[in-house]
């Protein structure tokens, strides 16, 4: 018996559900797409998950040819991963989590003329979790903030798919394969392995499901100035405390808002409940800033206009 006779029985039992570990193809579709485009699926690994302060010590991407109308994956073209030193030691905790040690980051660098030459080659650039990473690159690397970027944590609604948890080594498991995680270029490449995949309950492909929600435009809101008996309905409606916001209120710097983005066509109804449910029928404060995959999960969404 080989190994698919062997699988068919055991998950025809209904007992066993078998998945596989994820050996990356040259290419995952042969032929001319109508749309090529490049996209690079890019991950790190840093000293902490502080986007402002901590420091990148691996980066690991996978850039790749996609039709833009049917998110169909073809060739892989180029796979990358570095080391950098953080010149400070690493946490217990950090060690622990990544298998990184300080002996193995000692003099590294990132070889940023070739990942320069690669982000501005591409057409998106997707993470998981890109509110960090994106965070992050750009910090290192400036050119990754002139490209479109989508986000395989948030940009795909899991809870409806029914898959319960946003970890990309769950996720994977529901998907039907499983990989060596926390180190930058194997997340990488299970990033862009799921996106090849069929969503269990809609049946979309996953890339033409991250495409569609990365065309999307969105706006952020900014609770400025909102009650304080207010908060309860605010964190219900899935506002987000941001205490370091700063904001003039009648020539006075205040400090913290809280914020949410909704999609292009919910913008009426949103303005409405914050007129009428936050601010009571007052003058409404609140400020917002539109947003489309230039600007979303960089520091800039954050800055209201």
């Amino acid at each position: 018996m080989n190994d698919k006779e062997a699988i068919q029985q055991l998950e025809q039992s209904g007992n066993y559900r078998v998945i596989e570990r994820l050996n990356t193809p040259a290419f995952y579709n042969q032929g001319d797409p109508a749309t090529l485009r490049t996209g690079i699926v890019i991950d790190v690994e840093a000293t902490g998950l502080d986007t402002i302060n901590d420091k990148i010590i691996e980066l690991g991407f996978v850039a790749f040819e996609y039709d833009a109308a049917t998110g169909l994956v073809y060739r892989i073209l180029h796979s990358y991963a570095g080391f950098e030193d953080p010149l400070e030691p690493l946490s217990e905790l950090i060690i622990q989590i990544t298998g990184i040690t300080d002996t193995m980051l000692k003099g590294q660098e990132l070889d940023d003329d070739l990942i320069n030459l690669w982000l501005e080659k591409a057409d998106l650039i997707i993470a998981h979790n890109a509110t960090f990473d994106r965070q992050m690159i750009e910090r290192r690397l400036p050119t990754a903030s002139r490209a479109n970027w989508a986000c395989t944590f948030s940009d795909i609604d899991w809870q409806d798919e029914d898959i319960s948890s946003l970890k990309l080594d769950y996720i994977a498991y529901k998907l039907g394969f499983f990989f060596e995680g926390h180190r930058a270029v194997n997340d990488a490449q299970a990033t862009l392995h799921l996106l090849t995949k069929t969503l269990p309950v809609s049946g979309k492909l996953a890339m033409h499901a991250l495409l569609a929600r990365a065309r999307e435009k969105s706006r952020r809101f900014f609770a400025v100035g909102a009650p304080f008996d207010r908060k309860d309905e605010l964190k219900s409606r899935g506002y987000r405390w941001m205490a370091d916001f700063i904001y003039n209120d009648r020539g006075k710097q205040k400090k913290g808002v809280w914020s949410k983005s909704v999609a292009e066509p919910e913008i009426e109804t949103e303005q409405q409940w914050l007129s009428e449910t936050v601010y009571s029928g007052k003058t409404p404060q609140f400020t917002f800033r539109d947003i489309s995959a230039k600007e979303r999960f960089s520091i800039r969404e954050f800055d209201a206009e």
